[in-house]
Order: structure tokens, then C-alpha cells, then sequence
């Protein structure tokens, strides 16, 4: 955000419909889809700075150049020049919107070891060739410089990355945005990868992303598919051709503003998740870099952001996106609200909301049916709709132990009574094992033990006489269950012939006790080998010595999963993950040495979306728990929920999942 809190940011817009391509492919939705997110912005309270170029297809079939002037065509020196006239003139704190609406492309560069760095978007050129390309990378290192230079950016790309072909949907397909690569335009215009001067070489990331991602914190950009799917321009109800990411987008949008709401990226990205699997099913939206940045708004890290979806399902039956995989119970009631509805103002009591109860569960999915007869009514409800627990069993507790000097039944029966994944035991109760122990120290301070009753080091003491004592020690306590939780989640019923499909192994050879010793500073790692004909999504947990739970490949910059493409589908079907392990400072300014961290590593064979952050970190100076910590107790099993996409009526026996946890430890000597 700017420095200054009195000067308002401006909004700056670059937005490119590119309909005409010399010599057929030509599109017939692009141009109205900037046009549509033009008149969006422009419906706006807040002025933006809009620079649109298109180029509409001209009635003359022999005519090889679009309608507009020279100056509003998208070449490739006008898309540089725009988007350079926006780094000259934009300052710190001022939020872009860039949106790409045309043909993608890959090139075919056996030098790189992942395709996927070789996107290219295909412009109008006034030559021989009729087009140009602007690479990928060249947009990273534009991307690069508005983020050193303090920007908020998102970036929009409704293009082909590569290909499968669509499913045929309740919405009828036209034309492809993808085009063939020709390698002569390029031999035709050599172009400098880097013209905004950002000084900057893209790093190798740790986990091999699209090679045009950069540092994520400044930016977010929503794709319109996966790197092995094609998108599709699609014909709406009206007869209009359109991008199925610039509709989606333009109606959720519209949506929010009617009711003044604002949500994060993330809020927005798992809305048109669901819409295009409930609308378009094999087209997956993907989203990369900050998920916690708002359209055109300031930062946003709420509860709120993570939900579960409801959809409709073929035959009209509501259905909620978890299952007995999740924790689902016969009987659970959840409030349904709509997406355009402010989390924070919806209940049981809300006009606009519905409850429902869980009918019929599945593996992943289930069926849920209207509680209440009070308007609107179940059948009101729409694909997209939001969703909470009201009432939810737990699917497992951890038992903590309070010792004789801990416990006050005064104190702590109401504080015990709200957490969702704990059960406290007391001296009084039979012994049963436990994990954790809560002990008051000679220091008159709240301390929690492991099961061999020693002090752990890395949770914070809580002062007897702080105010609220009760709850700051169960707050922590949560937050450890949760995060046992989490980290023992495995697929109990696997699928032999799924797990057949690849292979997942370690570099380098385990301990007797099956533990990876690794030096602090040194590197650890696996390779997946995908040995199907269809993609794996890998997606991979770090469990933090710090009772953190960090999503890897959200944090690296890239959507909430990594596609593993089968072998000779535009890559060698293999991935290698690299990660640096250290022992964090903060423990080492207390004298550890060594600590341990699991890394959990899921495969499905079905798009996902992950939260990427799980749990926030425990801090063990200030004694106090993170405050969203109890906010966040259903977010493991939206996590859950989100193992698969449960949005294909017909396919529900097709949705496999495997889970893996190594655990490594990390020593300074």
C-alpha cells in the first residue's frame, strides 16, 4: 500500500482482445470480453486508467488487418509500450489490472526442462506472419518490476496453455484459444525477453513451476486452465461468444458489487472453481501468487476466505463438497448462503441464508437437503452458494491431560467445551494415554508437556494471572490438535491400481528409523514419476517445528498444486522437488540444534485447490495464540474437502487420492 494514507492509489488497466489472426483460427469472443471488462471498470466508483487494444475481425475476408487504428492494435511493441507507460507513471501502492484474452501457444524448446515455461501469447503483427509472440517470461520480468516497484497486480490470462480436448457440457463449446507454434515468427522478430530493464533473472524455483512466476507477494493471476487443458471460448444463452473465464469472472465480479461486498483472491478463485465445474467440467481455473490480495483492493486475510461450496447436481439434488473422507456425518447442518453475502453476516437467522442437513454421504461428496421451511427455500439454491458448519463431529480428538495443579473446574470446563479437536482429561479420569500435558510451572505459568513430560519449547507459557489464561492456553492447544490432526490424515481405503499409476521416491536413503538426516543448509528431496497417460496434481505440506503448516508450492508462487504431465505429453512425466532445510532461527536463539519437520506429500488424479496456509505459525515469545486460531478450526476439513474435485456427477468413482508423510531432521552439527 502507498506510504502515505492520504494520497489515493490509482488503478491502471492494460486490457488486450485480440479477435483477427491472419490466415483463419480467428476468435469471436475476445474483444467483447475486454470490452465487458472494460465497462465493469468503468461502472466503478474509483477512476481507472484503461488502455484497451484490440483487434476485431474485419467483414473483408482478403482484408489482413483488424478494424481499429494502428495505435489500438495489440502488437507487440504497443503491449510493451502500454504496459511500460504504466511502470513510468504508476506509483507505490497503485493497483494493475492487466487482462490477456486471445490464442496461447508453446514453443518447442528441448533446452527447457519444463514446457510449461515456454507459454507464449499470440499478438496481431502487421508482416508477413500476421502475429508475434509475447513469451511468458517477458510478462515475469514485467511482473518483476511492477512488484519491486511496490504495485499491486492482477493479471488475467483467458488463453490456451495446452491442450486436452473439452468435455461437451450444459454449455456448448465454439472455438479453441490455442494455436499451433510457428517457429518462423519468432526467427522473424528476435525480441529482448527482458525490454522493462528489471534487473532481475527469473531464480529456479525450488519446485518446478511455470518458469514465468515470480516472487508471488505482489501479484495474483488467474488462468483460464490447467497446463494440459485448452480453453475454450464458450456460447452463451443470449448467443454470444465469450472466454469461460472472462464470463465467469465479469458475473462474479458483478455479483459482489451489487451487494458491496469484497473478497480475496482466493474467495474469487474457489467461486469460479465451482462454476466451471459445475458449467464447464474439464476447463480448471488455476491461481498464482497471493491468494490473500483483492480485486482492485487492499490486502485480505479473513476466516471468511476458505469455504466449502455447494452445487447442483445433474439431477437437481443439492450437494456439498465433503464427504465421509472429510469428517462428514449423517445429520450435520450447515448455512448455506449465497457467494455475493458477507460471511460475518451470515446465520441461521439471515433472510438470505438456508439451513441444510446431510442426507446422504459419499467418499468425497454429499447430499443435503433444506432443514427449515423459512424462505428462501432449499430449492433456491444455487451452484457456487457458500457453505459453514453449524453442528459437526469431529472426526478425531487428541486427549490432553491437565495435572492436579493445573486444573480448576471453574477455569476451564467452559474453555474445554469449544474446541473441536480436543478432549481434555483431568487427574480424576481414568489413565488413558496422552499426547500433551498442561502443567502450572514453579514460574506460576501454564506449560505444556509431551507425553514423556517434558517441556516443549517451541509453545508458549502462559502467565497464570493473564487475563483470559483459560482460553489463550486452549487457543494453543487447538492449535497443536489440529496440527496432529492434519499431519495423521491418510487414505485408509487406497486404490492399488492408482498407486501403480506413479512413483514417489526419496533422493537419498532413510535411517534405520525410517527419518532423513540432513544438515542445516543442506538440500532434501523426491522425485514422482507419473507412469499413467493422464496428469497427477502433487501438492506438498511442511509441517514447521514452529506448529506451522505451509503449502510449498502456494508459497513458491504457483496455484495449490503442481501438474505431473504423463510422459511424452509435452515433458519427460517426471518431477524432481528440491527443498533447503534449516533449523529456524528463532529456536536457534534458544539453543536448539535440531529440529524435525514432516513434510506430507498428497497425489489425486483430480484437479485441487488448497488453502496455502493451513495454520499460521506459534510463536513461543509473546504467549499468545495467533487470534484467528479459533476461527480457523473448520479449515482442516475444508482442506479436506477440497482433496478432489467432487463437482462430476458421473464421476465420483473415478476420484483417487494417495498421502505420503517423510520426516526429516535437520541438525546445525
Amino acid at each position: 500500500m502507498a506510504d502515505d494514507p492520504a494520497v489515493a492509489s490509482t488503478h491502471w488497466a492494460v486490457l488486450i482482445g485480440i479477435n483477427f489472426y491472419v490466415g483463419g483460427r480467428c476468435l469471436q469472443g475476445s474483444v467483447r470480453d475486454v470490452e465487458t471488462v472494460k465497462q465493469y471498470l468503468e461502472a466503478g466508483l474509483t477512476p481507472v486508467d484503461i488502455a484497451t487494444l484490440t483487434a476485431t475481425t474485419p467483414s473483408d475476408p482478403s482484408s489482413r488487418r483488424p478494424i481499429e487504428e494502428a495505435a489500438l492494435w495489440p502488437t507487440r511493441e504497443n503491449v510493451i509500450r502500454k504496459l511500460k507507460r504504466v511502470l513510468e507513471k504508476a506509483k507505490q501502492g497503485d493497483f494493475v489490472y492487466i487482462h490477456y484474452s486471445g490464442h496461447g501457444t508453446r514453443s518447442s524448446d528441448e533446452r527447457s526442462t519444463y514446457p510449461a515455461g515456454n507459454l507464449a501469447f499470440v499478438l496481431f503483427e502487421d508482416d508477413e506472419h500476421g502475429c508475434s509472440y509475447l513469451y511468458g517470461r517477458t510478462l515475469a520480468n514485467c511482473l518483476c518490476r511492477m512488484v519491486e516497484e511496490g504495485l499491486i497486480v492482477t493479471v488475467v490470462l483467458d488463453c490456451c496453455h495446452s491442450g486436452s480436448v473439452l468435455r461437451a457440457g450444459s454449455v456448448q463449446g465454439a472455438d479453441i484459444r490455442s494455436i499451433d507454434y510457428n517457429p518462423a515468427v519468432d526467427a522473424a522478430s528476435p525480441q529482448d525477453l527482458d525490454p522493462f530493464d528489471s534487473n532481475s533473472s527469473l531464480r529456479d524455483a525450488q519446485i518446478p513451476l511455470d518458469q514465468w512466476l515470480v516472487n508471488p507477494n505482489g501479484y495474483t493471476i488467474l488462468a483460464a486452465c490447467a497446463p494440459h487443458e485448452k480453453a475454450w471460448e464458450l456460447k452463451t444463452e443470449g448467443g454470444e461468444r465469450r472466454g469461460a473465464l472472462s464470463y465467469f469472472l465479469v458475473e462474479a465480479l458483478s455479483a459482489l458489487r451489487k451487494s458491496y461486498v469484497e473478497v480475496s483472491h482466493q474467495s474469487l478463485f474457489q467461486h469460479l472453481h465451482t462454476r466451471f465445474h459445475a458449467s464447464w467440467p474439464q476447463q480448471t481455473p488455476m491461481r498464482y501468487g497471493n491468494k490473500n490480495l483483492s480485486f482492485f483492493g487492499k490486502l485480505i486475510v479473513a476466516p471468511s476466505n476458505g469455504f466449502a461450496s455447494v452445487y447442483r447436481t445433474e439431477s437437481g439434488h443439492l450437494s456439498l463438497s465433503a464427504g465421509e473422507a472429510h469428517g462428514v456425518h449423517k445429520g450435520d447442518e450447515y448455512v448455506v448462503y449465497p457467494f455475493d453475502m458477507p460471511a460475518d453476516v451470515a446465520s441461521r437467522t439471515s433472510g438470505a441464508s438456508v439451513l441444510v442437513r446431510v442426507e446422504t454421504i459419499r467418499c468425497l461428496t454429499s447430499d443435503v437437503v433444506g432443514v427449515e421451511p423459512a424462505a428462501p427455500e432449499a430449492s433456491q439454491v444455487e451452484t457456487g452458494w457458500k457453505a459453514k458448519p453449524v453442528t459437526q463431529f469431529s472426526p478425531r480428538k487428541t486427549s490432553v491431560r491437565l495435572t492436579a495443579g493445573a486444573f480448576s473446574q471453574l477455569q476451564w470446563t467452559e474453555a474445554a467445551r469449544r474446541q473441536r479437536f480436543l478432549h481434555v482429561c483431568t487427574e480424576d479420569e481414568d489413565a488413558e494415554p496422552c499426547i500433551f500435558y498442561v502443567a502450572l510451572s514453579e514460574h506460576d505459568e501454564y506449560e505444556i508437556l509431551d507425553g514423556l513430560l517434558e517441556k516443549i519449547v517451541s509453545l508458549p507459557a502462559i502467565p497464570r494471572d493473564m487475563s483470559g489464561a483459560s482460553d489463550r492456553v486452549m487457543d494453543v492447544l487447538q492449535h497443536v490438535a489440529t496440527f496432529k490432526f492434519f499431519e495423521a490424515v491418510e487414505n485408509r481405503m487406497p486404490n492399488a491400481s492408482f498407486e501403480t499409476s506413479f512413483n514417489l521416491d526419496p533422493i537419498g536413503r532413510a535411517g534405520a528409523s525410517g527419518v532423513f538426516d540432513v544438515r542445516h543448509g543442506d538440500t532434501w528431496g523426491f522425485r514422482i514419476k507419473n507412469c499413467g497417460v493422464y496428469p497427477l496434481y502433487l501438492a506438498i505440506f511442511n509441517f514447521t517445528p514452529t506448529w506451522r503448516i505451509t503449502n510449498l508450492v502456494s508459497q513458491a508462487g504457483g496455484d495449490d498444486a503442481v501438474v505431473v504431465r504423463s510422459e511424452g505429453e509435452e515433458g519427460s512425466g517426471e518431477e524432481e522437488i528440491r527443498l533447503r532445510m534449516e533449523v529456524p532461527e528463532p529456536l536457534r536463539n534458544r539453543g536448539l540444534r535440531r529440529c524435525t519437520d514432516i513434510v506430507k506429500v498428497f497425489i489425486t488424479n483430480k484437479p485441487t485447490s488448497f488453502p496455502s496456509m493451513v495454520l499460521p505459525e506459534l510463536s513461543p515469545y509473546d504467549g499468545s495464540p495467533n487470534r484467528a486460531t479459533r476461527e480457523r478450526d473448520h479449515q482442516l476439513l475444508r482442506f479436506l474437502a477440497e482433496l478432489t474435485t467432487p463437482f462430476r456427477d458421473r464421476d465420483h468413482a473415478h476420484e483417487e487420492w494417495f498421502t505420503r508423510n517423510f520426516t526429516i531432521y535437520t541438525a546445525t552439527d
